[in-house]
């Protein structure tokens, strides 16, 4: 018969028990581990270094294509406002003589009418005016001939008084003399009448000729309502400025004469216009080169140059307190596709490494008298993700034989995407993508039995 267990006993046998499940979980959790790290290392994607010309460039987003050269229909030239009753259909071929665009034509009519009314008025007053000098005129006449026949009888008079007393002999010769006077005024008053008729009819002549050209200007705003196509092309709506924005000109606008209504580009020169964040634009210079790529079409790739860099800057857009300046950049190629208006992102190269040669212009070739410089070594460079900090040093994690290496890089120039390695890796490496430690640690780590993280690894 078995001893009965003391409270000691008991106690014992229970660490015994306990420090044999520490053991099994132990070996269990070595085990687990072991698989784990070559089955993660296995994951963790990957990327070879690569070598080659590397390109720093500035991606300028939200351009717009337009054409460099482009024959721009205004409004007519009025007085007031105009409102939009048709446009020509946009996107769509124009050819000569197809209506562009029409106007609201109610108030230049009643303009035509109001004219023609004030020009008849003023013919009226003509005729008024002349009926009245002509009946002025025949008085006056009718005037001067009387008194010279007045004048007649008092010289008539004078000479029937060669032989009377001396009184009588000047009596007749005072008459005569206020009847010569008489006549002199009546011919003064029928020569400054005249002169008083012809500056009254001078003056109603200019106001008809006045109001002739206004029924004229009139008539010739209402015929140019009607705006048509002179050329061929390609419609395109032009922009003006509203509360929210620029926005396209449409049916029911209401605009001034000679604003910008519809442009017929040249299709085959083509360029973006876009814009560049203030902070950036010092790195813009005229004459860099640019690829271009349509927003709506993934292929092809179009080359060009800047062309212009705005002196100064705008606020963005719905963006307050944001400032860009706006860049042109001309396309060199020209195609079909290309349309206005339509979006397009543009990478403007700013720096290569190696410099790329400049090419300079032809001259008389001398004979060699040194050797031609190697070509620069080409960069290795790889991806941004694959470069990670740990303690104060800059790391990748190469892969050898399979495994994941911790490796000290100095790094170079970068751009969006890549970064230069300058020290620390070779052209045939090949990088992973993110750290392959970062799960162990969420794990707990290894158990002290295998070792660190890092020691496994290596």
């Amino acid at each position: 018969m078995s001893e009965p267990l003391t409270p000691r006993r008991q106690r014992n046998r229970l660490a015994i028990v306990a420090v044999a499940i520490v053991a099994v979980i132990s070996v269990a959790a070595i085990s687990f581990f072991n698989q784990l790290i070559p089955e993660e290392t296995a994951a963790v994607a990957s990327f070879p270094v690569q070598q080659g010309e590397f390109v720093i460039a500035l991606t300028l987003k939200g351009g717009e294509l337009e054409a460099i050269k482009a024959e721009n229909i205004t409004a007519p030239h009025v007085r007031g406002q105009l409102k939009i009753t048709h446009l020509f259909s946009e996107g769509e071929q124009v050819e000569v003589g197809d209506l562009l665009a029409d106007f609201d034509d109610v108030e230049f009519i009643k303009r035509v009418t109001d004219a023609d009314q004030q020009l008849q008025i003023a013919k009226a007053e003509m005729e008024k005016a002349v009926a009245n000098q002509s009946a002025q005129t025949a008085r006056l006449e009718g005037e001067v001939k009387n008194q010279q026949a007045q004048m007649r009888l008092a010289e008539l008079q004078v000479e029937k008084m060669k032989f009377e007393s001396t009184i009588q002999r000047e009596e007749s010769q005072l008459k005569a003399r206020q009847a010569e006077l008489r006549l002199d005024q009546a011919r003064s008053k029928l020569e400054s009448q005249t002169v008083i008729d012809s500056a009254q009819l001078k003056q109603l002549r200019l106001d008809i000729s006045r109001k002739e050209r206004k029924l004229e200007k009139a008539q010739s705003d209402l015929k140019n309502l009607k705006v048509k196509a002179e050329k061929p092309g390609l419609v395109v709506y032009a922009k003006k400025w509203s509360p929210t924005g620029p926005v396209k000109v449409r049916v029911g606008d209401e605009i001034w004469g000679g604003q910008e209504l519809i442009s017929l580009p040249d299709l085959t020169r083509m360029q973006v216009q876009t814009y560049v964040n203030e902070v950036d634009v010092d790195k813009l210079d005229k004459e860099q080169l640019a690829t271009i790529k349509l927003d709506a079409l993934p292929e092809p790739t179009f080359h060009g140059r800047v062309t212009s860099i705005a002196n100064l800057g705008r606020e963005k857009e719905g963006e307050k307190n944001v400032k860009v300046f706006d860049v042109t950049i001309e396309i060199d190629e020209a195609d079909s596709r290309l349309k206005p208006g339509m979006t397009a992102t543009s990478e403007v190269i700013i720096e290569t490494v190696p410099p790329r040669p400049v090419p300079q212009p032809d001259t008389v070739k001398q004979e060699a008298v040194e050797e031609i410089p190697e070509a620069l070594p080409e960069p290795i460079y790889i991806p941004l993700d694959a470069v990670f900090e740990k303690g104060g040093k800059t790391v990748v994690y190469r892969l050898n034989n399979g495994q994941p290496v911790e490796q000290v890089v100095v790094l170079g120039q970068r751009n969006d995407d890549y970064v230069i390695v300058q020290d620390g890796l070779g052209p045939d490496d090949r990088v992973t993508l993110r750290n392959p430690t970062i799960v162990l640690d969420k794990l707990g780590g290894v158990p002290e039995a295998t070792g660190s993280a890092s020691d496994a690894l290596d």
